[in-house]
């Protein structure tokens, strides 16, 4: 790779994935040296709700959503359901996704589209001379898939090609993420599992870069009695370019208008947790996440807000057994 590419892709996926960085490699997926795998981009989670649960959420998705988290979880949409996030994230870095799903008898379709965008960089040589600005930015938009396998299992897949461009340098990948989900005799209590990013490199002029392949493994509990609505949700996620990493998340609804969420992230370096609410109007959710960085972290704070349709989504998911 040229000298002039490296340091344009180095400026860019620096501030995309300053925070994403671990120290080590687990053995389930291609290696990869802490930050040396590309379109760090795939690594934010999407959606407000999962944001403000502390990304717990493999085991939780059954919205438009799980075309990102477990793709398994759409087969369990009752008709068609959209969905839009805004991501305020760090260093001037907006993501914005959106998603929908036609539900059917037993199985789904669903779509995505994602762009990573921010404003003007700079270019600098190699004595660090300005030369000019360039833009840089990333996007995937994919197909997934999702049956209903059994009255317990549920199995799903998500084909995606994925774009990036910094100044006058692109790339271009296909990938693929796999998903189950299982309905355990424990009334209320699910597991999940998933594999993301399975994908053919990302190349630069001469020099690949794997993409950040991950497995999570999951489970969420919703309480029937005891604060009745009540849904507990933990995510152990095994990355191929940083320590294992683990998720919390916690969510109350009150009077079904209402939701209370909160969420812890372990074995991160900047990372923390997160808190937020969620509104139901009609058909319609609105949903708000504050992800605050340590405070020993200069990256600041960012905030994440997101839109749905979701007609019957009390009854289908919140009161669902």
């Amino acid at each position: 790779m040229s000298t002039r590419v490296k340091s344009l892709s180095r400026r860019f996926l620096g501030i995309v994935s300053v925070f994403l960085i671990g120290a080590s490699t687990p053995p389930t997926a291609d290696a990869a040296d802490p930050g040396d795998t590309s379109l760090a981009f795939l690594k934010i989670g999407i959606g407000a709700r999962a944001a403000a649960m502390g990304e717990a959420y493999a085991a939780v998705a059954q919205d438009p959503t799980a075309v990102h988290w477990n793709p398994a979880g759409i087969s369990t949409v009752p008709g068609r359901e959209f969905h839009s996030t805004h991501n305020e994230w760090i260093s001037d870095v907006r993501y914005e996704y959106l998603a929908a799903v036609q539900g059917m008898q037993g199985h789904a379709i669903g779509a995505h589209v994602g762009l990573l965008h921010m404003g003007e960089l700079e270019e600098r040589n190699d004595v660090g001379v300005l030369t000019g600005h360039f833009r840089a930015y990333d996007f995937t938009g994919g197909l997934t898939y999702g049956r209903r396998i059994t009255r317990t299992i549920e199995m799903g897949a998500t084909v995606k090609v994925l774009y990036s461009k910094i100044h006058d340098f692109s790339a271009t990948s296909f990938a693929t993420d796999l998903g189950v989900r299982y309905r355990t005799p424990l009334r209320g209590l699910v597991l999940a599992g998933t594999a993301t990013n399975l994908g053919t490199p990302v190349k630069f002029e001469e020099e690949d870069a794997v993409l950040p392949f991950g497995v999570r493994l999951a489970a969420a509990y919703r309480t029937r009695r005891v604060l009745s609505g009540l849904l507990l949700a933990s995510d152990l996620r095994i990355p191929n370019d940083s320590d294992v990493r683990g998720h919390l998340g916690a969510e109350l609804w009150v009077h079904q208008v209402v939701a209370i969420r909160g969420g812890l992230k372990l074995n991160y370096d900047e990372e923390m947790g997160a808190v937020g609410l969620g509104v139901r109007y009609g058909d319609f959710l609105v949903d708000y996440a504050f992800v605050p960085f340590s405070d020993s972290s200069e990256l600041g704070d960012t905030h994440r807000v997101s839109l749905g349709w979701r007609p019957g989504f009390m009854q289908s998911e919140v009161a669902a057994p």
